[in-house]
């Protein structure tokens, strides 16, 4: 195996290694892939809607303990709207899914 030999090409850094490193590279990535895709498919999704939207989720941990739950519900409404915001059964799984008390 040689060295790379490194330069910059119209400002961007690049590295020159040989085509069969090059190649070698190229399965390992396509390997990869095909292995992430064999992962997916096989790892169960959540089925709660809080999970499917992290920005949501993040904004009710933050305030879950701090005020009441209908308030964080009414927030949340206000910052996302009602298609966004969870139903007050969901953000009670989820608020007690957080503190570890339901798997």
């Amino acid at each position: 195996m040689t060295d790379p030999i490194a330069a910059t090409i119209s400002g961007v850094p690049v590295v020159t290694i040989p085509a069969a490193e090059y190649a070698e590279l190229l399965a390992c990535w396509e390997q990869l892939a095909r292995l992430r895709l064999f992962q997916e498919a096989f790892q169960p999704r959540s089925k709660a809607s809080i999970d499917q939207d992290p920005e949501v989720a993040a904004f009710i941990a933050s305030r879950l303990g701090k005020v009441f739950l209908r308030e964080v519900l009414a927030e949340c409404r206000e910052r996302f709207g009602v298609s966004r915001t969870p139903s007050r059964s969901a953000a009670q799984r989820y608020w007690l899914r957080l503190r570890g008390l339901k798997r």
